[in-house]
């Protein structure tokens, strides 16, 4: 078993695919809170109040959790930058 230690993380690698999986998770959360469960605002507006709502939720869900990864990423780095311990990942090679 070898041991590994995340020194740092990308911002940029982060930034360039987390907002994908923002989106999409976005997009399904907003399936929920607006068609099929909609809350008490939701379930008095009409269908394109409603399609309208759940597009402005999905892009800012997206564009507030992407900067909130690339915030923790960022504050991540800087810690172990100060620290200089960073997070142990037991990796095993396994045999095919």
């Amino acid at each position: 078993m070898a041991n590994y230690e995340v020194k740092g993380v990308s911002v940029v690698s982060l930034f360039k695919n987390f907002p994908i999986v923002f989106a999409m998770l976005g997009a399904l959360i907003g399936i929920f809170t607006f068609f099929i469960f909609p809350t008490d605002l939701a379930a008095n507006l009409g269908i394109g109040a409603r399609f309208l709502s759940w597009l402005i939720f999905i892009v800012l869900y997206t564009a507030i959790m992407s900067v909130g990864v690339v915030v923790v990423a960022w504050i991540y780095n800087f810690v172990v930058g100060k620290i200089g311990k960073g997070a142990v990942i037991n990796l095993e090679q396994s045999e095919e």
